[in-house]
């Protein structure tokens, strides 16, 4: 009997909180992967600099990132629809991986540049995706809460990983702190893909 009342109570939390398998993997990859990256994102415009780029090429840098945030969205969305959201979700977060060794391997600041176009694919591209991930997992009386446990748990990062990567920078100074962020996200991002491949549903 106690079983059994556990088990609805808990049933009903998942529900009430839209924490559906798809969803649950979906927002734990995209924390994952977001948890890496906030170690080292904010201090990218330092980095930049200590590789020689001028204020202009900085601010440069602002704007593109900008760019690839506006001009990813629509393709994000149409590949979500055309290949299925596991398969989009994989590809968005390879180009990322792509980007990350760039940006660790870089030898002079014009190739941070390209290491952005792939970076951004995942920040901008997945985004669309788990919102059609949410809409297929959850009715539509759930969509809200879905969104709103995506929101925070997308949060989470943002307001962890700049403290851990500032510390690690303190220490160890911003190229090597970067470059170690930048392993630990490689690591990261692993276990997202892991966590789509293992979770994801073959309906998605």
């Amino acid at each position: 009997m106690g079983d059994a009342s556990g088990a609805s109570i808990q049933n009903q939390l998942k529900d009430y909180l839209g924490t559906e398998r798809n969803v649950v993997a979906a927002s734990g990859a995209l924390s994952l992967v977001g948890l890496g990256e906030e170690l080292w994102k904010k201090f990218l415009p330092k980095y930049l600099e200590l590789l020689g780029a001028s204020v202009a090429a900085v601010g440069l840098f602002g704007t593109a990132e900008d760019f690839f945030d506006a001009a990813y969205q629509y393709p994000g969305g149409w590949l979500a629809d055309h290949w299925g959201r596991r398969r989009a979700f994989l590809t968005f977060l390879s180009a990322a991986v792509a980007g990350y060794f760039i940006y660790l391997f870089s030898p002079t600041w014009p190739y941070l540049f390209l290491g952005l176009a792939f970076v951004m694919a995942w920040q901008t591209m997945a985004s669309p995706t788990i919102f059609a991930a949410i809409g297929d997992a959850l009715p539509k009386d759930r969509h809200t809460m879905g969104f709103t446990v995506y929101s925070v748990l997308k949060r989470i990062p943002v307001v962890i990983s700049p403290l851990i990567g500032g510390a690690l920078i303190g220490a160890v100074g911003l190229a090597r702190g970067i470059r170690i962020g930048l392993v630990i996200a490689l690591g990261l991002a692993g276990c997202a893909g892991a966590l789509l491949l293992c979770l994801w549903l073959r309906t998605l």
